[in-house]
């Protein structure tokens, strides 16, 4: 028999992907945490708790990024992974259509209505209140290059491009930076500087990501046929909405909860607790950030994998993503509590007087991230799975647990107001893990916890070949028997065995130079009774075996016969890797 199944491949992937991501979504964190640090040294400590309690607002206006954005590229990769490019193309015009709308709307909006937002997220009669003023009104101008940026982003990591996007939040972070201390030190435009420095960074980011679509190797395109009545872009958008919309709640809440703990806080210990807080916001951020880089490998990874209804490869992929994730919060907590008070003075501690009071909230405070992180990405991989309903549910749960938690410790113990994180989240994971454990035993063919199912439609064969011709020899031995044993018809059995044959003898000879022992293929075969599909992905040199080409003047007539055995053959190259997805129509043999 041929080595089951391994994780080489999507180890692989999520490797590709997950370091394009993280310094990202690192780059991301640190416009963020620029703004804070910058504000706090050259304008003074009160801006940082400003820039905090705008938070919120671009919390709502992030909502509605993963509403489009998000749940759009979920959509999308799942359609990539049904090789269904017509989906996937309009639902990327139909995410971007609602942001450019929605994003102009928001900008006016908020720009207009900024003295009566800010009079809601901060008190009028607070020394902060004119500074937070100043900068959501100033920052709100760039939504739409925000939203349209954040959904960019998504698409064309979806579309395998991570590296794109990278240097699009690289670019646009060390814009903000540079432009941060010009406008604030140089023009003396005070904390509206920082805000314009922003902008600024949006506009880049979001022009930088267009030039995947110039690019010859993008499979995205916008599909505006929706102008001639061949198609509802509003019904694109409800599929976009249905499959966002837990994590557009999940958004929304996280602004509602960051809105109650500002206001907890301020009434509790007043503005120098609340700049404790803000510090303790930006360890969170940080937290935030980890879980961007490496978990959102989830939604396209994931989403792919879910597409091909390969379920031990998403199981594979969610196990990997939560070490790393749970490997990197262990060591930030870490270095957090041993180092608490160099952490503040990275957010101008040393200028105003909170005594012990910060390095105790942050080392308490850190004890949240590691049990708040597993229960985000359990409720993201319920998501994928379908499961959206439990998702949206945990997402309130999280505004209810959290902010009831932080409040009841504010009213009985506000010298211990902080221990109401810790605890909020663990009884968030206690009650993510009874919810699960349920629904296995309403599905037992569900595994325990992530839900991923065990067994799918049909009957499927699931290995990985290492880049040798006795490994290739072996494992066709098993195909056969495997379409023998689903009673796949004769002439079916031996297209598929011909085809499986000459593609993976082709990834042997050239795919890969060194060490091909090393590398492997993955072969997944699903029978149902009329269709045998069949995926062959490898991590060797981009080739397309669908374009019959020359090498060294031998011609390709094995592919040449697989392209005539097999019509519905497509290919795709991304995140490294090639994958042939292959579909065989058949009549089952009678016992």
């Amino acid at each position: 028999m041929a080595e089951k199944r391994n994780g080489y491949l999507v180890s692989k992937a999520l490797k590709t992907f997950m370091f394009a991501s993280i310094l990202a979504a690192l780059a991301q964190q640190l416009a963020t945490t620029t703004d804070a640090i910058v504000v706090s040294h050259l304008i003074g400590p009160d801006a940082i708790s400003a820039v905090n309690m705008v938070n919120p607002v671009m919390s709502m206006c992030n909502c509605l990024a993963f509403l489009f954005g998000m749940g759009g590229s979920i959509v999308a990769a799942k359609a990539m992974g049904r090789r269904d490019t017509v989906t996937a193309n309009r639902v990327f015009t139909a995410a971007v259509a609602a942001m450019m709308c929605i994003g102009i709307v928001v900008a006016i909006a908020g720009y207009c209505l900024a003295p009566e937002i800010t009079g809601v997220i901060c008190p009028v009669e607070s020394r902060i209140y004119q500074l937070t003023l100043s900068y959501l009104r100033t920052i709100i101008l760039g939504a739409a290059f925000l939203l349209v940026g954040f959904t960019l982003q998504n698409f064309v990591k979806t579309d395998g491009n991570p590296r794109l996007v990278t240097v699009a939040v690289m670019s646009s972070t060390l814009l903000n930076f540079v432009l941060d201390i010009v406008f604030i030190k140089v023009f003396d435009m005070g904390i509206a500087g920082s805000a314009w420095a922003t902008v600024a960074s949006y506009v880049l980011s979001l022009s930088i990501c267009l030039i995947h679509f110039h690019r010859p190797h993008h499979s995205l395109q916008l599909d505006l046929s929706f102008i001639k009545g061949k198609w509802s872009v509003f019904g694109s958008q409800g599929i976009i909405v249905k499959e966002g919309f837990p994590m557009s709640v999940n958004s929304f809440l996280l602004g509602l909860c960051i809105f109650g703990f500002n206001s907890i806080v301020i009434h509790t210990l007043g503005a120098d607790g609340m700049y404790v807080w803000s510090v303790c916001l930006q360890l969170f951020l940080i937290t935030q950030m980890v879980m961007a880089g490496i978990g959102s490998s989830l939604f396209s990874i994931g989403g792919l994998l879910a597409g091909e209804r390969d379920m031990l490869g998403l199981a594979i992929l969610f196990r990997r993503v939560m070490i790393y994730i749970c490997g990197v919060l262990l060591a930030l907590m870490i270095v957090v509590m041993v180092m608490p008070e160099e952490f503040g003075k990275l957010f101008g501690s040393s200028a105003i007087d909170v005594g012990n009071q910060l390095n105790v909230a942050l080392c308490i405070f850190s004890l949240m991230l590691i049990p708040y992180s597993i229960v985000a990405n359990l409720r993201v991989i319920y998501q994928i799975l379908g499961y959206q309903m439990m998702s949206v549910f945990f997402s309130i749960a999280q505004l209810v647990v959290m902010v009831l938690f932080v409040w009841v410790f504010a009213l009985l113990w506000p010298e211990h107001l902080w221990w109401g994180f810790p605890a909020s989240a663990v009884m968030l994971l206690i009650m993510t893990l009874l919810v699960s454990w349920y629904k296995h035993r309403q599905k037992p063919d569900a595994a325990l916890v992530t839900l991923i199912p065990t067994t799918t439609e049909g009957e499927a064969l699931n290995v990985s070949v290492r880049l040798t011709h006795d490994d290739v020899d072996r494992v066709l031995e098993d195909i056969a028997a495997f379409l023998m044993k689903c009673r796949v018809d004769h002439t079916t059995a031996f297209n598929i065995s011909l085809c499986c044959e000459e593609l993976m003898n082709n990834i042997v000879r050239y795919a890969v130079k060194k060490n091909p022992e090393h590398h492997f293929i993955d072969v997944h075969i699903r029978c149902t009774e009329s269709v045998v599909s069949v995926l062959l992905k490898d991590d060797g040199r981009p080739f397309n075996p669908t374009l019959v080409e020359t090498s060294e003047g031998i011609e390709h007539l094995g592919l040449r016969l697989v392209n005539g055995t097999n019509h519905n053959i497509t290919y795709k190259y991304m995140y490294d890797q090639n994958m042939v997805y292959m579909t065989f129509g058949q009549l089952r043999v009678k016992s």
